[in-house]
């Protein structure tokens, strides 16, 4: 069966990337139809962002169908990681040649969503909202910040990609206390320490995307662990 071909256009490099790493991350995406479609059923996804000629195609099968009203149905598609990086590469590049004239930012941000615990009771869920070679930035799922993590603190992310484990030290910069809005959460900004080698390549693997965290995407963080215990 000829797999249905959809288009989906975003505003910009960032808003394809974000979006993709969040679906590819959570395990797919959830579209409302007219019509209910089999089990099974494969899609080709040609996502298309200003500035970029090649589009990155991503392949998804549908998972399940759920009828929400007369005639409305819901499909839950699962995402695989685009395998032809054409396109992909050409969106990272245009995110990086964007950045060149970001004065505030020395190195360019990838809009990376990846889910993240950490191991103290009670401890809300993060959110690895954006990750740059210099630090990372972090949502807090809750209405305030955690009462431990303070400015200035040692930090520690932890994640198993395809290609090794990245464990990243670095320093607690920023923080923004309490929920200013339901689309703005507490946040936390992450500036990394000084990387060997071999952490530094695994980080730029995930940077350029080249090496994508094992399925479910969950890292793990620690506020105030000893950054010297990173490999």
């Amino acid at each position: 069966m000829t797999p249905v071909r959809l288009k989906v256009a975003y505003k910009s490099p960032e808003s394809l990337l974000g979006e993709l790493t969040k679906s590819v991350g959570r395990g797919g995406v959830r579209i409302e139809t007219k019509k209910a479609l089999p089990v099974g059923t494969k899609f080709v996804f040609e996502l298309r962002s200003p500035g970029v000629r090649d589009p990155v195609e991503v392949s998804g099968t549908v998972l399940t169908v759920t009828e929400t009203s007369p005639g409305r149905y819901v499909l839950h598609i699962r995402y695989e990681p685009p395998r032809n990086r054409i396109g992909l590469d050409g969106v990272i590049k245009r995110i990086f040649e964007a950045s060149q004239f970001d004065k505030k930012r020395k190195t360019p941000r990838i809009p990376l969503h990846v889910r993240a615990t950490e191991n103290k009771p009670d401890s809300p869920t993060y959110r690895l909202r954006d990750i740059s070679s210099g630090g990372v930035g972090i949502d807090v799922e809750a209405d305030t910040l955690p009462r431990h993590i303070k400015v200035g603190m040692p930090f520690l992310i932890q994640m198993k990609l395809t290609t090794g484990v990245l464990s990243v030290p670095g320093q607690v910069v920023w923080a923004v206390s309490s929920r200013s809005s339901d689309t703005m959460p507490p946040r936390v900004g992450v500036a990394f320490g000084e990387l060997k080698p071999q952490t530094s390549q695994l980080l730029d693997d995930l940077l350029t995307l080249k090496a994508l965290p094992t399925p479910p995407w969950i890292a793990r963080v620690l506020f105030g662990a000893d950054p010297n215990a990173a490999p």
